[in-house]
């Protein structure tokens, strides 16, 4: 049950594993408010049922099934927070290459995969909504902030590239919430002083992961909401 005294931080993330890596330590961190998270159980971004013109509705039904869920109103909701991965989606037209392999790779400059349509398909329609909700103030009446890890949460927090198992995403999860749990402030200082923290405003941030290769490279914005 949602405490009727304190107000809701709705989270949204694509895994269990983003749950499980950072909902101890902002449960901590805002100890005078409900931090819940849902779990889109994919990427929202990529999901080619969803378009420019209706990823807002579609962010604004996942509130309402998690507002449902536990029972609590419009007016509980503080604010939602959306965690998203870039997967290189910005870069240039001609850093998408054909390789003979059988699945996608990932690489500082460019990209490689056995069907080179698709994945430009999907840079031109995730990039489009990932700007759209970068420019999204509020899903209703709701104050909404988008926030990335590029390409990845584990590529930020881990440093580390290609496919995980989802053995090793646990094992990061809770190697990094153990980690941080009883320290915060480090936690804090991580995000906000790190080689992937990206400097400016929230547009500025947003700006920048656009241009050229960035939205490949260790970057992400997530230091904003605690600021």
């Amino acid at each position: 049950m949602i405490s009727r005294s304190k107000k809701v931080i709705l989270f949204i993330a694509e895994g269990p594993t983003d749950e499980d890596t950072l909902s101890p330590i902002l449960k901590k961190i805002f100890q005078n408010e409900e931090v819940r998270f849902h779990i889109v159980h994919g990427d929202m971004t990529s999901n080619w049922s969803v378009s420019v013109n209706s990823v807002v509705k579609t962010v604004y039904q996942h509130i309402e099934t998690e507002r449902k869920r536990y029972g609590f109103q419009k007016n509980d909701i503080l604010k939602v927070i959306h965690l998203v991965d870039t997967d290189g989606v910005f870069i240039p037209e001609n850093r998408v290459l054909l390789n003979q392999g059988k699945d996608i790779q990932y690489y500082e400059d460019r990209i490689e995969t056995p069907f080179p349509k698709r994945v430009l398909d999907r840079n031109q329609r995730k990039s489009q909504i990932l700007n759209r909700l970068s420019e999204t103030g509020k899903v209703g009446t709701i104050p909404y902030r988008v926030y990335y890890f590029s390409r990845n949460l584990e590529h930020v927090f881990h440093n580390r590239t290609g496919n995980l198992t989802d053995a090793e995403k646990v094992n990061f999860a809770d190697d990094f919430a153990d980690r941080y749990l009883s320290d915060p402030e480090g936690f804090l200082s991580f995000l906000s002083d790190s080689d992937f923290t990206v400097s400016g405003n929230y547009n500025d941030t947003w700006d920048f992961i656009a241009q050229g290769v960035n939205s490949l490279h260790r970057h992400s914005n997530f230091h904003l909401l605690f600021h």
